[in-house]
């Protein structure tokens, strides 16, 4: 989404005393489709993530507010003239997904309304000179700024957002629900991957138009969200373990593939509480594993298909054992953690 696209000049003829008129930049048809499937892959994400979380929120360890939308900046975009006729875009930061049934669409927010002001500060007025901000690439340094004021307001409690819609201005106020701490994103790139950095999930696009439904989806997100909430990357970090070429040998090879199996088992957890049907990852991973042997990751860190579906299956069984405490079951893996 990073390129940056040649535009033909487009040309305009004035008679003799005329003044020559600006001319905007063509839109890029392909450009335009692209941005539009991205939005649609964000707001599948961006929905299911917030699901599993909030739902999750009571087996967590450090719960977050949450309001259910996920914004963007015009500045993300190197061919801004299409971002904006795609997103529909007429300042500089609007919604890109509002998550169903989450305070965001209760308040009647809608992807494509612009935000102007986060309770009392002008979003034009946000200050990017910050370390925080500093740390960012240029195009990604006001949305830091905003998320991070917008994390701080959440958690003191209601918000006031004043939005834009075309001309139409209007103010709406969102209180929070709990939510389990994580971020969610699209990578754009062709190769099937996803990944959890103990802050972030990050599934690529090519993964996300291979699941046949959001179940299965569910299924891939729920994985990378259980390394979040089991603090992996910090628990690996402290046993040193190497995550390069060496890391595929040995002892670093055997914790990363612990950490995999945990993920395994307290992703039908999350999903079986969070609505979604956990058979997914079983139909999931025997398709994949099928056409792919392995699955997503052909290391040793990882185990094959078979035996994944096998750890799926077990962990079903324990939670059909159970009876459900206000339609929740206790995830044994965050009760060890908490």
């Amino acid at each position: 989404m990073k390129q940056i696209l040649t535009f033909l000049a487009m040309l305009s003829l004035t008679s003799p005393g005329h003044a020559q008129l600006p001319v905007e930049p063509a839109v890029d048809d392909a450009q335009l489709a692209a941005f539009r499937n991205l939005q649609i892959l964000d707001q599948r994400l961006f929905g299911i993530g917030y699901r599993l979380a909030v739902a999750n929120a009571p087996f967590c360890r450090t719960p977050t507010a949450r309001a259910g939308f996920l914004l963007h900046d015009i500045d993300q975009y190197a061919d801004q003239q299409s971002a904006r006729a795609a997103f529909d875009i007429d300042h500089s930061i609007a919604f890109n997904a509002i998550a169903p049934n989450s305070p965001a669409e209760r308040a009647g927010l809608r992807a494509g309304d612009d935000l102007l002001a986060l309770n009392e500060t002008q979003i034009a007025a946000i200050r990017l000179d910050d370390p925080a901000s500093a740390k960012q690439q240029p195009g990604y340094r006001r949305i830091a700024a905003v998320n991070k004021l917008l994390a701080k307001n959440l958690q003191a409690g209601e918000i006031s957002l004043t939005l834009a819609d075309g001309e139409a201005q209007k103010i709406v106020a969102i209180v929070a629900e709990p939510g389990c701490a994580s971020n969610f994103q699209i990578a754009v790139t062709d190769d099937r991957a996803a990944s959890a950095n103990g802050e972030m999930v990050t599934i690529s696009s090519g993964l996300a138009e291979y699941f046949l439904d959001d179940d299965e989806f569910a299924a891939v997100v729920a994985h990378e969200l259980a390394h979040n909430l089991l603090n992996h990357r910090d628990r690996l970090n402290a046993q040193k373990v190497n995550r390069g070429f060496f890391g595929q040998f040995g002892k670093s090879a055997g914790r990363i593939r612990d950490t995999e199996i945990e993920a395994d088992r307290l992703s039908v957890w999350l999903m079986v509480n969070a609505g979604y049907d956990p058979q997914a990852a079983i139909r999931f991973w025997t398709r994949y594993g099928k056409e792919h042997g392995k699955g997503i990751f052909s290391a040793s860190t990882h185990y094959r298909w078979k035996k994944r579906v096998k750890l799926f299956r077990e962990e079903l069984a324990k939670i059909a054992a159970l009876d459900p405490v206000d339609g929740k079951y206790a995830p044994p893996l965050l009760a060890r953690i908490n």
